[in-house]
């Protein structure tokens, strides 16, 4: 499990040893609390290096996920058409004593 702090702007990295990231025409990042997803991140979004994307998330992002256990997944499309997914990765929500942004 990953803690997030919430009210904080962590930044989340994918590394891949298969397929390249350049090779990407799409890929979302999701996560999702007990019900809906309650933060999504595209391609656009991402910081691609050679062998990661990596996203940032905003304040207000991390504190919609709240104190409580969220999973989070990647999923992608080659320029080819081969999709691809992440595992499923659970993170926790941790309290912080400033929860707004600032």
């Amino acid at each position: 499990m990953t803690n997030i702090i919430i009210g904080t702007t962590p930044t989340i990295t994918y590394k891949f040893s298969i397929v390249s990231p350049a090779d990407f025409r799409t890929a979302i990042l999701t996560i999702k609390n007990q019900s809906e997803i309650i933060i999504e991140k595209t391609l656009a979004d991402a910081v691609a290096g050679e062998d990661s994307l990596s996203w940032t998330l905003t304040q207000q992002e991390t504190l919609l996920i709240g104190t409580r256990s969220c999973k989070m997944m990647l999923n992608w499309v080659t320029h080819s058409g081969k999709r691809g997914a992440s595992e499923e990765t659970a993170i926790m929500g941790v309290s912080n004593h400033v929860r707004e942004v600032i």
